[in-house]
């Protein structure tokens, strides 16, 4: 249920102060109370809206869950996402950000791609001699 549906629900706008929303809280409940005769999904649902609507729009009642696990790639990217908000805000921060994402784009690949060619070119001449000396053993 949205703000904009609880507050329809309970016949008031969106941004009503918590006065107002209590005030309508309590003219709905005396129509839609179980005991009054209404039915208690309908009671619950009025419950659900008031609670929505009398809570903070940015407020998050889950808490957050730090994964304690391995850790990630996360802040390899924190670092040139923040630079590039950044950016946005303070424009004397573009050349830097633009420095970052380029790095990030080729720098990472290119630095895979040496680190691969290093790799097989130290593995190809051992796997050569390895061949070599086990082929010479095996004629002697």
């Amino acid at each position: 249920m949205t703000r904009q549906d609880a507050a329809d629900l309970l016949g008031i706008p969106v941004n009503a102060s918590p006065e107002m929303i209590k005030q309508a809280y309590r003219k709905q409940c005396g129509r839609l109370h179980p005991d009054a005769g209404g039915e208690s999904s309908q009671f619950q649902l009025l419950t659900r809206a008031r609670d929505i609507l009398l809570t903070p729009p940015h407020h998050n009642p889950t808490p957050r869950v730090v994964n304690a696990g391995a850790p990630s790639l996360f802040p390899l990217w924190s670092y040139p996402l923040r630079i590039l908000k950044a950016s946005i805000r303070q424009p004397s921060l573009r050349p830097r950000a633009m420095r970052t994402w380029l790095m990030v784009i080729i720098g990472i690949p290119l630095a895979y791609l040496l680190l691969k060619e290093l790799f097989v070119l130290a593995i190809v001449p051992v796997l050569f001699i390895l061949i070599v000396v086990a082929f010479l053993k095996r004629s002697s």
